[in-house]
């Protein structure tokens, strides 16, 4: 397995294998690798030849160049060498192990990513990660042009996440397939993710209250309006010692966030248990 760090040494280790016309299959991640990840990897051989796994730091939003530090410090020291053996264990091509740098941004050319707007509005209004979210509409798709990517493997976890992406590919006219993988979730039913280490027992068994209440709330006989599942989800999360970040429901297809539902949508939710733990889950609902 090679690891890459640089931009220039991504592109050029994607092109080798376009040489040899081998498919490229992308997984974006943010690193710390669970069991979730190993359906990504899966998928990824599924579609294409040579799977490439990147860890993307989230810090060109952040101004404070002692905190983008800490961030990369605190992944090298505690994760990097366990995702590599994560990475060559599951047969995983090239590891690309990259911090962002502001000289090596690809720049796109204003409204590019026209589609993404109002959903953009959206999110970043009510909240969702201004930065992140900004993220995959800005710059993962210029890693995914340096990868020479066919395909790009998400979970669907991420749903908001996964709509940003999938716009971003179609304004920018990327010839590239956006695939997906359910979510992946853990013995007791809490969705993997590297955050839920963070969790004493007691709040993971208070964290459980999440996919619960959705499970419950897709079962519903018939739905009332959206302020009313949103509200019902806040105070049962209340009720079970967390607090919910946000609650939407949203078009399935779209992501437009809906009032009623009145078509296929998802119910994506974001919560806090413990000292600050962020977990998040969804799950389709439809009209009765």
């Amino acid at each position: 397995m090679q690891i890459i760090e640089s931009l220039e040494d991504m592109k050029s280790s994607s092109q080798v294998f376009k040489d040899q016309g081998k498919t490229i299959a992308s997984i974006a991640t943010f690193g710390y690798f669970h069991a979730g990840h190993i359906s990504l990897i899966e998928l990824a051989k599924a579609n294409a030849d040579i799977v490439v796994m990147s860890k993307h730091y989230d810090t060109h939003h952040i101004k404070s160049s002692d905190k983008r530090q800490s961030i990369i410090t605190e992944y090298m020291e505690t994760s990097f060498t366990k995702d590599i053996k994560f990475c060559e264990l599951h047969g995983v091509d090239l590891f690309w192990n990259y911090v962002d740098n502001p000289n090596e941004v690809l720049s796109f050319k204003e409204g590019v990513c026209a589609n993404i707007t109002s959903l953009m509005l959206f999110l970043t209004s009510k909240n969702r990660c201004a930065g992140p979210i900004d993220n995959y509409a800005r710059v993962w798709p210029q890693r995914l042009i340096a990868e020479k990517a066919d395909v790009l493997v998400l979970g669907e976890k991420d749903f908001h996440q996964n709509m940003v992406m999938g716009y971003s590919i179609k304004d920018l006219n990327l010839p590239i397939k956006l695939v997906t993988t359910p979510i992946v979730r853990d013995f007791d039913g809490l969705p993997f993710s590297s955050r839920n280490s963070k969790l004493t027992k007691a709040e993971r068994a208070k964290a459980l209250s999440m996919p619960k209440i959705l499970k419950e709330i897709s079962e519903w006989s018939s739905y009332p309006s959206v302020k009313e599942i949103k509200d019902y989800f806040i105070s049962a999360i209340k009720n079970a010692g967390g607090q919910t970040w946000y609650a939407d429901v949203c078009d399935a297809k779209t992501g437009e966030p809906l009032s009623v539902v009145d078509r296929e949508a998802v119910v994506v939710v974001a919560t806090k248990f413990g000292n600050g733990v962020y977990l998040s889950d969804n799950i389709l609902i439809s009209p009765k």
